[in-house]
């Protein structure tokens, strides 16, 4: 008869453990014939089959066998459907046997055949019987229908077996099989194994065999009757005695030993190694040393096992034997010890909380007391017990673990006892109830840390009435039965909608006349100038003690603020603004066609003109050496974009990680000798003042005219023609020339004569600011110029010597002018042009130092005082 198998297979509970192994067979006496194997883990419903043409016979047996994967039995439900067809009965598991499934083995099917269904249970591995490869010789002779099929599936068989598998494919059943018949356990020659097992204890062979141990070793001691209290006579027969340090090498035949267990045991002799200590080892590999302890993997703790000295958690894969209450024991024991006092149990297990997550009291898990023993003084250990009570404290772990707990108790209580569980009720409910009370105990402390928080972020000292107006809207909030947190959250949401949040807001004096303006308020003018933020700690200490009106006391602020970390926002915030290259690590209008890399690269450009300036204002550096710096500050990508072998380049001694970077950027000196230096050679300003998929003269040359220069031009008219996008499709034409086409139109030349030249000498540089000297279209590029004053300069080298000289002052005002304008955080007047003077005969007087332009303006009444109220709005 024959079968068609099918069926259904899935793990019931796929939100835990980690799914159960499968396997569908043919058992006929002592043979199996494996059909389908496979595992079930998740939700998804594993299908079993359809096995076609099953060949049965009376006594056959289907087993649908399913076993804990890995040997973990967490949360193993399975659901299973079986069906079973003849090609004119089916027989189905689920609706023979629901019915009368409590009932036991037995079931009859559906037909009221007896004895159909079983359910048992048997080992996972080391189960008796042969299992026969699927699709081999054999197990088609079993399913062969015909006595004439047989025959030939035999004689088949038969010349597997005399001539080997020749060249059968690999993944061919049939060498399984072969390897299978062959082996010495096999069903053909497992006699010989037996007849080896029957022999008894202590016998060998003759010598002369490559496999096992010469016999004539065995039963003797290392140091004969010489040694004391030793004789060959007190080591038995049948056991092999060596000297530590020693190596036994045993040669087995494969064969032999598939699928076997070699099992050895080893003692210290009674009486010359009772003081004496040993670790055993079996390898597959001859070990390089035999002498000297040899750590192991960490695999897990044998409670009943000879492999630690105790069972708290160090265990060796390789066990040390001791004879008990020597003096070799303890001196382990007393290593071993001393290594968990150095090393915390977590270093010895993978896991700390258990398989089954769901259900766990384990909330948190904490185990520094090495860390805080060894490694931290008193400071620092009492930080980490305050940051573990804040983690405490915010996540309620003390509530959460009520609940935690009466989670486990309605699961102990299904298969389970629930006693062993109940002394641990009262430790959890007297900690939730000291945990109540430290909420209430605290709720007075987060209002006054609220108080404290409105005056940082008020800057500056919070009224009488200020606070009575913040206590009183949170008691208002508690008495209409809002709790706590809540009310403190909408106490806060008041705060940080008031004016004084939100404003930087300072009072006029009377009158129209110009007043100092407080020290708070002067503290704000100086954080918000050189940090674009709060004042900190020691700027509200100065104003609340009233030094920064004492000119000294304010340059000193001005000075340890500028040697500040938190100066890269100035950088941030004032640099990249004027130079209108802010945000350029967002820019995403370049063509991914022409430029791949630029989108990888975008934030390193900007990081280099951030660190460019940060690192100015920290080291005082020349207001020149925007154009003229013979400096940057580089990571491995961005060198790599600009040419410069960032290994050989010369670096600044400790300027590593400079003004505050991410790890991997460094100062790098000398790099004009590769054709960069200043902000004109910047990544960001070339591309920015790009097309997407071209440079742009126009742009370039706008850019350094208005921003660098302040020469404000008239805006282009409406009509202007665009140029092609492309520049590799221009008619043969350079950008250069298509420009210089452009502007030999009248109504645009007065400006073009005035900005081309700047962007044709940056046309050395491509649209994301790689050093180029043909266009896209394969052309030479001219960076000649001369400019509408009869300058004639060339490249980058002369348009920086140009700035510096010709245009010097220019730029020197612009930088002025931008400066203050940030500082003052409005436009500047006609009242400021004294200043604006005066700071530029500093600069050049005092070497064009950043610091001396900053203090200036720190130092101005501009600065520092406040129109009268009847002027302070007036336009």
């Amino acid at each position: 008869t024959t079968l068609r198998i099918e069926g259904v297979l899935q793990h019931a509970h796929p939100e835990c453990g980690n799914g159960v192994a499968w396997s569908l067979e043919l058992r006929r006496g002592n043979t199996r014939q494996r059909l389908a194997t496979g595992t079930s883990k998740g939700a998804a419903a594993v299908p079993i089959g359809p096995h076609e043409k099953i060949a049965v016979q009376a006594g056959d047996v289907v087993v649908l066998s399913v076993d804990p994967r890995d040997g973990n039995h967490s949360c193993d439900l399975t659901s299973i459907d079986l069906t079973l067809h003849d090609g004119s009965h089916e027989w189905n598991l689920a609706r023979d046997v629901s019915s009368d499934i409590l009932a036991g083995n037995p079931h009859k099917d559906g037909f009221g055949n007896a004895e159909v269904w079983h359910f048992f249970s048997e080992p996972t591995s080391g189960s008796t019987g042969q299992v026969i490869p699927a699709g081999s010789l054999l197990a088609r002779w079993q399913s062969a229908g015909t006595v004439d099929e047989k025959q030939k599936l035999a004689e088949s068989l038969q010349r597997l077996l005399q001539e080997g598998v020749g060249t059968l494919p690999k993944e061919s059943p049939d060498i399984a099989l072969y390897q299978q018949l062959t082996s010495l356990g096999g069903p053909l020659l497992s006699a010989a194994l037996q007849a080896i097992a029957a022999k008894p204890t202590g016998t060998a062979d003759a010598t002369g065999s490559p496999y096992g141990l010469d016999p004539a070793l065995f039963g003797k001691h290392p140091a004969g009757k010489s040694a004391a209290g030793a004789s060959d006579g007190s080591v038995e027969a049948a056991s092999l005695c060596v000297l530590a340090p020693s190596v036994i090498e045993v040669r087995l035949p494969a064969d032999l030993v598939a699928g076997a267990e070699l099992a050895t045991s080893g003692t210290l002799h009674a009486s010359t190694g009772a003081e004496g200590s040993v670790q055993l080892q079996v390898l597959t590999t001859k070990p390089e040393s035999a002498a000297g302890l040899k750590p192991t993997a960490v695999t897990e703790t044998n409670a009943n096992g000879p492999w630690t000295s105790n069972n708290r958690g160090v265990a060796f894969a390789s066990p040390i034997v001791v004879a008990d209450g020597s003096a070799a024991r303890q001196r382990f024991e007393k290593s071993f010890e001393d290594f968990r006092n150095w090393f915390p149990a977590a270093l010895c297990y993978t896991k700390i909380v258990p398989v089954d997550e769901v259900v766990t009291l384990t909330l948190f898990y904490r185990e520094d007391d090495q860390l805080r023993r060894l490694m931290l003084d008193e400071a620092q250990t009492a930080r980490l017990d305050r940051l573990w009570n804040e983690l405490r404290y915010h996540s309620q772990d003390a509530l959460t673990l009520v609940d935690a707990f009466s989670q486990l108790m309605e699961y102990a209580t299904q298969d389970a006892d629930p006693k062993v569980f109940e002394p641990l009720r009262q430790p959890i409910n007297d900690r939730a109830r000291a945990f109540r009370k430290l909420l209430i105990d605290t709720e007075p402390v987060h209002l006054d840390a609220l108080l404290q928080f409105a005056g940082r972020v008020y800057r500056r000292l919070l009224t009488e009435a200020e606070m009575a107006e913040l206590r009183g809207l949170y008691g208002r909030l508690r008495e209409q039965e809002i709790p706590h947190e809540e009310a403190i959250r909408l106490t806060l949401a008041r705060l940080l909608v008031a004016p004084a949040f939100l404003y930087k807001v300072e009072k006029p004096a009377p009158g129209t006349g110009q007043n100092p303006v407080n020290d708070w308020e002067l503290a704000s003018r100086l954080s918000y100038f050189l940090w674009a933020s709060q004042p900190d700690d020691e700027l509200r200490r100065a104003a609340s003690a009233g030094e920064l009106h004492n000119t000294e006391a304010l340059l000193k602020q001005t000075g340890r603020m500028l040697g500040d970390a938190r100066v890269r926002r100035l950088a941030t915030e004032f640099a990249c603004h004027w130079l209108h290259i802010h945000g350029f690590d967002h820019l995403d209008e370049k063509s991914e066609r022409h430029f791949p890399t630029f989108v990888d690269l975008r934030e390193a450009m900007y990081e280099e003109s951030i660190l460019f300036f940060t690192h100015m204002f920290q080291h005082n550096g020349s207001v020149l050496d925007i154009l003229n710096a013979d400096h940057t500050f580089l990571n491995e990508e961005l060198a790599k974009h600009y040419g410069i072998p960032l290994a050989q380049a010369p670096a600044s001694a400790g300027q590593t990680d400079q003004a505050g970077g991410p790890p991997g950027w460094r100062r790098v000196d000398g790099i004009r000798q590769y054709g960069r230096g200043g902000i004109l050679a910047h990544a960001t300003t070339l591309a920015m003042q790009s097309g997407a998929s071209r440079t742009s003269p126009i742009l370039r040359g706008n850019w350094i005219s208005e921003v660098l220069l302040g020469e404000r031009l008239p805006r282009p008219p409406k009509d202007v023609p665009q140029l092609p996008e492309d520049e590799a499709a221009t008619e043969g034409l350079t950008v250069r020339q298509l420009v210089e086409q452009h502007s030999s139109n009248p109504k645009c030349a007065v400006c073009h004569q005035r900005i081309d030249a700047f962007g044709f000498s940056l046309e050395g540089f491509d649209a994301i600011g790689r050093r180029r000297e043909k266009d896209l279209g394969d052309r030479q590029i001219d960076t000649r110029v001369k400019t509408m004053d009869g300058a004639e300069f060339d490249g980058l080298d002369g348009l920086r010597k140009h700035l510096l000289t010709v245009r010097r002052d220019a730029f020197v005002r612009q930088f002025c002018r931008k400066l203050l304008g940030y500082a003052l955080g409005r436009e500047i007047q006609l009242s400021d042009e004294p200043l604006l003077t005066e700071m530029q005969t500093i600069l050049k007087t005092g070497g064009y130092k950043v610091q001396d332009a900053i203090e200036a303006i720190v130092h101005s009444r501009q600065f520092r005082e406040i129109r009268g109220r009847e002027t302070a709005f007036d336009d």
